[in-house]
């Protein structure tokens, strides 16, 4: 009977963590967030700039879409300091089409063109210029978008 009240008692007196335990949880706790921090933000930053790509097509699609069904040109501008799209018609240059498509908050740095700052899709669905576009994050991750000469647009 001596030994059972003796392991009551240790058991009742044994609810709580000790300091050093409490210490270690929040030691590995504090490493798995700094490590699972990094691979989130790396993560995030992935779909920042697959979202981008993915607007960036769909807005020349749009233009060449727009070309075809409005039978005029229509010219997208990129502007490379603020990374941004915006579609006009060729017959007004003053207002665009679509709001203007900032890519900043999207966490693009750059956007580079080898075919210019203006591109243009002709009212037959074609482009004037075949065009690679690439897309630069704030990593140094890129993408690149082509358009061909015959108005297809590619996100690779």
């Amino acid at each position: 009977m001596r030994t059972a009240l003796t392991q009551n008692n240790l058991m009742r007196r044994e609810q709580g963590m000790t300091t050093a335990e409490l210490v270690i949880v929040l030691a590995i706790t504090g490493a798995l967030s700094v490590f699972m921090g990094t691979e989130l933000q790396a993560m995030a930053d992935q779909v920042f700039l697959n979202t981008a790509v993915a607007e960036v097509v769909g807005d020349l699609r749009y233009a060449r879409s727009l070309a075809v069904h409005e039978g005029q040109t229509i010219r997208v501008a990129l502007d490379p300091n603020q990374p941004g799209v915006a579609l006009y018609r060729s017959s007004d240059v003053t207002q665009p089409v679509a709001p203007v498509r900032n890519l900043m908050n999207r966490g693009i740095r750059t956007i580079r063109s080898t075919g210019g700052p203006v591109l243009a899709f002709h009212p037959r669905g074609t482009s004037s210029t075949p065009t690679t576009l690439t897309l630069e994050d704030r990593r140094g991750v890129q993408r690149v978008v082509t358009v061909s000469l015959t108005g297809i647009v590619r996100a690779r």
